[in-house]
């Protein structure tokens, strides 16, 4: 990633010695304080305590003339899940410093989370810089129209995983899922709020086969009598949406807090459930509040291969 001169900050972090015919001589190594993570060691997984790290995806260019920067994140602990409000820590510039970026961030990597869509004479060495700081530890995220990062359907398929052996031309006849949200009210706690995401689709992408299921040779099967898997290994695994029809997952995208919905997955529709599953289907879930404040909601709809994100705004108060 190219950094701009402007923004480099370099730090001390030891010397190294030379020998040249016989004279030794020290020269101090340094290196951008941005590139050194707050725990460099490699193979350690951390619940908490670590930073978060802006991403930028690429760009597409619209037929407008103008240009969508896409972004993302890492958020390099594999529990904490950090709640960072716009202003001083997170924010974008030039511009305003919210330009509809996350404020609650999950664990890991978080592809394609949201766009900003900067004018037709964007220059091409101009940035769009997101700086973002956690745990002491500030980031930095630069975005500019590199011809070489520009990119398409494709490029974001092929990085989440979701062409799943479907050919090109699958992928390109396939319109995105369309969401909607049923509107809400503001909730008190300790109530619940009832949540539907209506999606409609074009029906495509074609099902793929039922995959079979994989099965071990018995000699590779734990013995019933083994001692237990140790539970104290830190892991997070990116929920993936079902390979055919559709289907919604619900995430917190701002808020101060977790919010707990039915389900943590994608939740495919199933016989009995509104619509036909390819072609329109509505999704309700329930999402219990721990804290109160002002929370962006999002149901992110997939059709099997693209997806489609849409946003509610619920204010949660507490009961008098």
């Amino acid at each position: 990633m190219r950094v701009s001169s402007k923004h480099r900050t370099a730090t001390r972090v030891g010397v190294v010695v030379l020998i040249c015919g016989g004279a030794i001589t020290t020269v101090e190594a340094q290196v951008d304080r941005r590139d050194v993570p707050i725990v460099s060691q490699p193979q350690q997984r951390f619940s908490s305590g670590q930073d978060l790290q802006p991403i930028y995806e690429g760009w597409v260019r619209n037929g407008d003339g103008t240009f969508t920067f896409h972004m993302g994140y890492l958020n390099r602990n594999y529990a904490e899940e950090p709640h960072v409000p716009v202003g001083a820590n997170n924010f974008l510039s030039p511009g305003p410093p919210d330009q509809g970026q996350p404020t609650y961030f999950y664990p890991r990597t978080q592809r394609y989370q949201f766009l900003v869509t900067v004018p037709a004479d964007w220059g091409s060495t101009q940035e769009l810089v997101w700086e973002l700081t956690h745990n002491g530890s500030t980031q930095h995220l630069y975005a500019w129209l590199q011809p070489e990062w520009e990119i398409d359907q494709k490029n974001i398929t092929s990085i989440l995983n979701l062409q799943r052996g479907r050919s090109n031309d699958d992928l390109y006849a396939d319109g995105s899922p369309v969401v909607t949200i049923d509107p809400v009210q503001t909730v008190a706690l300790p109530n619940t709020l009832a949540l539907t995401a209506r999606v409609t689709d074009d029906g495509l992408p074609v099902d793929l086969p039922e995959r079979v299921p994989r099965t071990r040779d018995p000699t590779l099967q734990r013995s019933t009598d083994a001692p237990p898997l140790p539970d104290n290994i830190v892991t997070y695994t990116r929920p993936m949406p079902p390979r055919n029809g559709l289907a919604v997952r619900w995430v917190v995208y701002r808020g101060p807090a977790e919010v707990i919905f039915d389900s943590n997955e994608f939740v495919a529709w199933k016989e009995g459930d509104e619509g036909d599953g390819k072609t329109s289907s509505a999704f309700t879930t329930t999402a219990t509040f721990s804290e109160p404040g002002n929370y962006v909601l999002r149901a992110v709809a997939s059709d099997g291969m693209l997806l489609t994100p849409a946003n509610i705004e619920v204010v949660v108060t507490r009961t008098e």
